[in-house]
């Protein structure tokens, strides 16, 4: 009998020791340690202690809130955002068709799945494709609540960023890859200056430039973060703008409608003029004859579907394309 209550209290005590060992051991887990990872002021990350690695994750600030996001994400869906993933050598698992058509990347979509059109996206797609991050654009609060039931979501608003610097360092952050980000922006940089002397060569500082759309009814003027080539022409490149469109068009206000009547008062010594498929080899009326940039043979016609795109690869190819466009122009107006 005595040996059964040693052997029980034995037992009682081993049951004890497993027992703080459990709890130990849940406790370790759930207080996790977070390391602070270098971001800037908008973004700063911190690494979850998990002994599965594949299971890691980190916080990521976001201006709708601190979002729990993997530490190293595999399979990444986006809307707009592909070429900022593409230019720090990732490539998306799934994206809207829209930015799967831009020409400045089209060689690097290959494998990428369209989940939908702007305006249109196919939840079913994007479960489909078992995303572990989702890196949206979208204002809407359903669209994101549904994304946000399908995994960890990040929200970046149209308009976060206002330059390429600023928007390639920022998702190098995101994806904790700033050192590959520094490293397209040092090859983006040294396209751009090349881009800005083959144009100064031919232009004087003192020519100005304009950025217009044509319409049925009237025109449109674009400033230097609304697509366009905007961004290429003023930033990139470094062109001149009129003070009207300085003073109108480049602050919160990007675009606006301008009448056939008051068109000169926008256009510049040189116009880049975005057309649709009906409006090519624009002729317009006597007013638009008469503009200096349409005597002097310095309009540049934009297919529209080409120069939409604003992202930063986009831009990079922009201005190299619109360097070679003012470089042609000015040997054959020499002519």
């Amino acid at each position: 009998m005595f040996a059964a209550k040693k052997r029980f209290s034995g037992l009682l005590l081993m049951l004890a020791v497993i027992m703080i060992m459990t709890a130990c051991n849940s406790s370790t887990g759930s207080g996790a340690t977070e390391q602070t990872v270098a971001g800037s002021e908008a973004t700063t990350g911190s690494i979850e202690t998990n002994t599965d690695s594949s299971k890691a994750t980190r916080i990521y600030k976001s201006l709708s809130g601190d979002v729990e996001i993997p530490a190293e994400p595999k399979r990444i869906v986006t809307d707009m955002y592909v070429s900022d993933l593409l230019a720090l050598g990732v490539k998306p698992v799934g994206a809207i068709q829209y930015y799967l058509e831009n020409p400045f990347y089209s060689d690097q979509v290959e494998g990428i799945e369209n989940i939908g059109d702007r305006g249109a996206v196919s939840l079913e797609k994007v479960v489909e494709l078992n995303p572990d991050l989702i890196i949206t654009y979208s204002d809407q609060v359903a669209e994101i609540e549904s994304y946000q039931k399908i995994a960890p979501t990040v929200v970046i608003p149209y308009g976060t960023f206002t330059n390429v610097h600023d928007e390639i360092r920022g998702f190098g952050e995101l994806m904790n890859k700033s050192e590959e980000a520094e490293a397209w922006l040092k090859t983006y940089d040294d396209r751009v200056e090349a881009a800005r002397a083959k144009v100064k060569a031919v232009i004087k500082p003192e020519e100005t430039f304009s950025i217009l759309e044509v319409s049925d009814k009237s025109y449109y003027g674009y400033g230097d973060n609304f697509g366009r080539g905007g961004q290429a022409v003023y930033r990139a490149l470094e062109l001149a703008p009129l003070e009207i469109t300085k003073n109108e068009l480049m602050g919160d206000t990007q675009w606006k409608e301008i009448s056939r009547e008051v068109v000169g008062d926008y256009a510049g010594d040189h116009i880049f003029l975005t057309v649709g498929e009906n409006h090519k080899n624009y002729q317009g009326d006597a007013i638009w004859q008469s503009l200096p940039a349409v005597k002097n043979n310095q309009v540049y016609e934009l297919q529209e579907d080409r120069y939409w795109y604003f992202d930063p690869i986009a831009i990079q190819g922009q201005a190299e394309e619109f360097a070679d466009m003012i470089v042609e122009r000015a040997q054959q107006n020499r002519k």
